[in-house]
């Protein structure tokens, strides 16, 4: 089975370091929200925990999540899982506010398709086994599916609304889902969406990303650059002068001319000789023949 990408696999620059986990919702009094709490028998106040747990976080680039919230990309869940928020909300629609069922979110349902509505900056998207980061330019391709890593589904769906306002835009469970909220807005229960009921929260602040959020690649890699650049007529670079490593002062030659040592002398000593020549017998001279 191949290793699913996640969402810090892509970036907006093509530099990849250890994901921080931005927030999805930082205001409990989003529509979206609250009718998700209302359709889902929700008590009342009950989705402020959801905004400080893991469910409401992306562990995101840097780089890239801090644009991913100004409605250029979007993350929708697969249709398998609108599809079941769907019939959940379609079925709450006939019980009562008591009665009605939740939402039971699995590691199957964390599964996104990965929305792109009108950027024209080049993405990078890094492998998650091997490394390697390819660059995509628009027209965008098709990116694989991308699994978050605790972010709710619902979560992830109730935000897509605002991302993507066209409903050109919008995959058609998305849509739809939207439309089956719609009857919910009839007959709430007293205050539910009247502001001054609902208590003041803190704004949920970007937080460090856990040891299970960080990746374990160990390759390095570099951007696969899509279009070529042409190379910059410059100076040549000023050359110093390289300066060699010292080398063990046993292994240096030595560049002195090194003195010999004093060689024995080989003669025989001057008496030596002189009792020679006295040994040697008396050289006889030849008459000359008349």
């Amino acid at each position: 089975m191949a290793t699913p990408y996640t969402e810090d696999c892509i970036s907006l620059t093509g530099v990849f370091g250890e994901p921080v986990g931005f927030p999805i919702h930082t205001n409990p009094l989003d529509a979206p929200l609250r009718l998700h709490e209302l359709a889902s028998g929700m008590k009342h106040g009950e989705m402020i925990k959801s905004l400080y747990g893991p469910g409401n976080y992306l562990y995101l680039q840097r780089d890239f999540g801090a644009k991913i919230f100004r409605r250029e990309y979007a993350f929708v869940p697969v249709d398998g899982t609108l599809q079941e928020m769907i019939d959940i909300y379609r079925k709450n629609q006939q019980k009562l506010y008591e009665d009605r069922g939740r939402i039971k979110v699995n590691s199957n349902t964390s599964e996104c398709t990965f929305v792109i509505k009108s950027a024209s900056q080049p993405l990078f998207l890094r492998h998650p086994m091997t490394g390697i980061i390819t660059k995509h330019e628009p027209p965008y391709p098709a990116f694989p599916i991308i699994r978050l890593r605790a972010a709710d589904p619902v979560m992830v769906a109730a935000k897509a609304y605002s991302q993507l306002i066209s409903p050109l835009k919008r995959p058609k469970l998305l849509r739809e889902l939207q439309l089956v909220q719609g009857p919910f807005l009839s007959h709430p229960p007293m205050g539910w969406f009247e502001p001054a009921n609902y208590p003041v929260v803190p704004r949920p602040p970007l937080i460090a990303a856990p040891s299970w959020a960080k990746p374990s690649i160990c390759v390095a890699a570099r951007p696969v650059k899509t279009t070529e650049s042409k190379p910059v007529e410059s100076s040549p670079p000023h050359l110093r002068k390289r300066q060699r490593d010292p080398v063990p002062f046993e292994e240096c030659p030595s560049l002195k001319r090194s003195r010999r040592a004093p060689q024995i002398r080989q003669n025989p000593p001057r008496a030596a000789k002189t009792k020679g020549r006295e040994n040697m017998a008396a050289p006889t001279r030849r008459r000359r023949v008349t």
